[in-house]
Order: structure tokens, then sequence, then C-alpha cells
């Protein structure tokens, strides 16, 4: 079965009501630790505590042109539901190579996508990491992870997917559409080499905010935060190599997913966003292997859904962890209780008009 939620009608108030929770995800606490690995040592900062046995672990994986807290800062500060959620996990948040922190220039190429998912292979084995996992990934991140529960099934028990794309066609298509509705300027036809670092950032951030976006105050917000980062905490020669490997990528072919076993996958995407074609698509890719996998479109005029509909997004979240049965205290499983949420969610649709697919 395959859910539509309409967030604003569903309550976690009762079947949450036993968590213990903190006052704020920040409060968690947090550990930096470096991994070797097949792509050179990465940075992972792990939130929650590792000796609590009982919590399943949560490995996220960021978009090019950000670190962790720049992708997740949003959704972590988001309230009392992202409290909730990563209440349920320890969480791994691994900066992909040259992208943490205050990182040195790369030499050489950047690794393809393929080998950027043995790194997950790599911070498991190096931290211990048992049992199944949840992975969560945005953009090229949520490549990497979508390869990685093709290749490693058994290992993942479920995973949220925001803006992903498969095909190799998507960054030619907006770049043609780009190109189409805008003049450029001769400035912008310069070789990489001789742009200044805030030249290099507004190309790069074009590619997620696009030139034709509404300049809403979130989305104004978002880049600025985006823009100071990238100009005075990271790499920006290092972001565009993880770009430049990310449009290289090739495609998973359908036979990947048809008839296979994969793990439950919650998708998110913004109906702005020039990756949502893409999105859909891929959630088509998944759906080859005979599960359904549940889409969440937060609204038609949202670009970028974890900045723009965070509260919606995380509320999902919460709902999907207790569908592949996490539980809400222990981080076990707990079917009673998803059972009892899901049939809310069932009355709330018999009642509402959905807006979510």
């Amino acid at each position: 079965l395959l859910y539509t939620i309409k967030f604003e009608c569903v309550t976690m108030a009762t079947a949450l009501q036993e968590i213990k929770l903190e006052h704020s995800v920040a409060s968690f606490p947090r550990t930096h630790v470096r991994v070797d690995t097949n792509c050179g040592p990465v940075s992972v900062t792990i939130l929650g505590e590792r000796s609590n046995t009982r919590l399943a672990p949560l490995i996220t994986l960021h978009d090019f042109g950000f670190d962790h807290e720049a992708q997740w800062k949003t959704l972590e500060n988001s309230g009392e539901e992202a409290i909730r959620f990563f209440s349920q996990f320890v969480t791994y948040h691994i900066d992909l190579p040259g992208c943490e922190e205050d990182a040195g220039d790369m030499t050489g190429d950047y690794s393809d996508m393929d080998d950027l998912v043995n790194i997950i292979t790599h911070v498991r084995s190096a931290l211990n990491i048992t049992g199944s996992m949840v992975l969560m990934g945005a953009g090229a991140g949520a490549n990497i992870a979508l390869r990685y529960m093709v290749k490693h099934t058994r290992h993942v028990l479920g995973a949220i997917l925001v803006e992903i794309t498969n095909d190799s066609e998507t960054w030619v298509k907006w770049t043609q559409d780009k190109i189409t509705d805008m003049v450029m300027k001769p400035s912008e036809l310069v070789s990489v080499r001789s742009k200044t670092p805030g030249e290099l950032v507004a190309g790069l951030l074009d590619k997620h905010f696009g030139r034709r976006s509404a300049p809403t105050p979130i989305l104004t917000d978002s880049r600025r935060y985006l823009t100071e980062r990238l100009l005075t905490s990271l790499n920006i020669s290092n972001a565009m190599k993880y770009e430049q490997s990310f449009y290289k990528r090739t495609p998973i072919p359908d036979s990947q997913f048809t008839g296979k076993t994969v793990a439950p996958c919650l998708v998110i995407s913004g109906r702005q966003s020039w990756r949502n074609d893409a999105t859909i698509d891929v959630r088509a890719q998944l759906q080859l292997s005979g599960k359904d996998i549940t889409l969440i479109e937060p609204s038609p005029s949202y670009l970028l859904p974890l900045e723009e509909s965070t509260k919606h997004c995380s509320h999902a979240m919460m709902l999907f962890i207790q569908s592949i049965g996490l539980g809400l205290q222990t981080g076990l499983a707990n079917p009673a209780c998803v059972e009892e949420t899901f049939k809310k969610v069932e009355k709330t649709l018999e009642m509402q008009d959905p807006i979510l697919v």
C-alpha cells in the first residue's frame, strides 16, 4: 500500500509520548573521527551515544557544494519532530572526500560514483557498525546511497532519498534550458581558472537554486548561508570535483531493480526543482522491484524541500521509520505502534483531500 499523507492532520503525539527527548538535536553528544577509505581519509561526525546498541545506525551523505553541517542543519533545527527522528538513531554524518570543513586542495581526479559507494563499506567496518542501517542522502549523496542499496541490500533497513537522480541526461537538459532562457554574459564563458571564488560559488549554487527561482526569504537566506560557508569554511575546488564526478556517473540500469529485493524508500522532491522529473523516474525504477515506494512533494511551490518544508519532511521521515519497524523508545521493532500510526493516516485520508503523492 502506498500511503498519501496530509501532514497537517496527522499527529504523532500519542504514539511518541514515551520518548525521552533532548532539548534540541544540537544537545546530542557529538564526536568527530577520521576514517581511511579507498578514496582517501574522510571525516565522520557521530551524533548520539554509540554505546546504546538498541539504536539503529543512520548514515547520511550530502550533495555537492555542501558538507554534512550545511546539508542537514535546517533539518536538525526544525523542532520536536526532528528531535524525535534523530533520537531513534546513532547518526553517522559522512563528509565526502575533501568536503569537510577547512579541507586542503585534493590532488588528482575525484573518485567516481561507484568508488564513492565503497566509502560506506569502509566506514561501516572501521567504526564497527553492525546490523541493518538506514541511509539518508540528498542529491549526489542520494545517488551514492541508491548505489550502495542495490549492491548491499541485506545491510539496508530503509533509505530516505532527497532529490535523487539516476539518469545521465538531467544536467544536460537543465543546462540547455538555462542557456535558452538567458543571455550568458561574456564573463561567464571564461575558463574556471580565471574566475574569482565568488563567481565559482555563484555558479555552483545556481545548480541547486536555478537562476529563475523566485527569491523567497527562505531561498535567499539559504543561498546566503551556503555562499558564506563555501567562501569561508569549505573548499570550492574540491566541491567542484565532487560535482563533476556526479555528472560523469553511469546510470544504474532497470535490470538492477527488476524483480530484485530493495529496501523500503521514502523519496522526497520539490516540484519546482530541476531534479523533480528525474526523482520521479527513480521512484518508478525502484517500483520495478515490486515494492511500493513512497514519494512526497511537499508543495507545488517548493524548490528545496528540506529548507522550505522542513517540518513536513521531518514528519514524513518519522512516519517512514515507523513503517519499517523502528521502535519509539528503543530503536527496536514495535509493530503495534506502527500499525496504530498508519491506522490514523488511513482515517485521515478518508476525511481529507490529500495534498501529497
